[in-house]
């Protein structure tokens, strides 16, 4: 069968990593609600149109490859067992920055139009963690992102032939177009609170299984029950509740990812639940 090359430029890029560097993922914490800078639905400029892409010749398929391989590879050995990630390692270490910068070049050309949902929504969550170690990498060194002048409002990135700042990447290419409110725990915002960063690429092939298992982390790791007081949840919960069908939604999300015992307290509406204080301390290790 004849495969069209910018197809098969796509495919590799988000299939590569678990072809070619299957392993299993770390499991951590961290991701990116952004309250005083999210963009809505109702107020998201709409994006620009995307250049066409150049037709891929196999030696820009084999870059691809490359690039993806480099980006999981990159994965594995900077996210750390409890959640953080070693962005002065990776400044430190030339040859991995050299494959972070692959992969963002080769995110900001990619042709998307002939992905299918979960090839698309992998290349884009990809895309938008890439952009935010290497944004972090360019203020080096930084221990709040929050704090940092337009950093998910402002500055923009290209992605897919369009010029986006991370929080029109979020909304428009991610959370609008999918409506998949699990994408909050696989997208990274740098920061103690976000949900963790997954220590691999995400591909069409485990992007199911990445999300339930990442939503289900975060849910447990971080509902603190309080007695008669109700519960306390992630803030994520309370600036993007639509994502999760209003508070109701929320409330049936939680519930449906606690541990079993925990189900029908938090199903119980007579319980309150209320949402701590979200950490942007940078989530930097050593």
């Amino acid at each position: 069968m004849f495969l069209n090359p910018t197809s098969m430029l796509l495919t590799t890029l988000l299939l590569a990593a678990s072809t070619a560097l299957a392993r299993p993922a770390t499991a951590c914490e961290g991701h990116g609600a952004t309250p005083a800078v999210e963009t809505s639905q109702a107020d998201a400029a709409p994006a620009p149109e995307a250049a066409p892409a150049p037709a891929a010749t196999p030696a820009t398929v084999d870059a691809t490859a490359d690039a993806t391989a480099g980006w999981d590879a990159l994965l594995h050995t900077f996210v750390t067992a409890d959640g953080g990630f070693r962005y002065k390692a990776l400044a430190a270490d030339e040859a991995s920055m050299a494959k972070l910068k692959a992969f963002t070049e080769q995110a900001a050309t990619a042709d998307t139009s002939k992905l299918s949902r979960e090839e698309a929504l992998a290349f884009y969550i990809n895309a938008y963690n890439a952009t935010t170690i290497a944004e972090v990498l360019k203020l080096w060194p930084v221990t709040n992102v929050l704090k940092q002048d337009g950093f998910f409002d402002k500055t923009k990135h290209l992605i897919a032939g369009e010029s986006l700042t991370l929080n029109d990447l979020e909304t428009t290419r991610i959370r609008v177009p999918y409506k998949e409110p699990r994408i909050h725990f696989l997208v990274n915002c740098a920061s103690a609170s976000c949900p963790v960063l997954v220590g691999e690429a995400i591909t069409a092939a485990n992007l199911e299984t990445l999300l339930e298992r990442q939503a289900t982390e975060y849910v447990t790791r971080t509902t603190l029950f309080k007695g008669k007081k109700g519960l306390e949840i992630s803030s994520i919960f309370d600036w993007y509740k639509e994502d999760f069908g209003g508070p109701e939604g929320v409330r049936a999300f939680i519930a449906a990812h606690v541990a079993p015992e925990q189900r029908a307290l938090v199903a119980d509406s007579a319980n309150k639940i209320g949402f701590f204080n979200y950490d942007w301390k940078t989530n930097a290790r050593d």
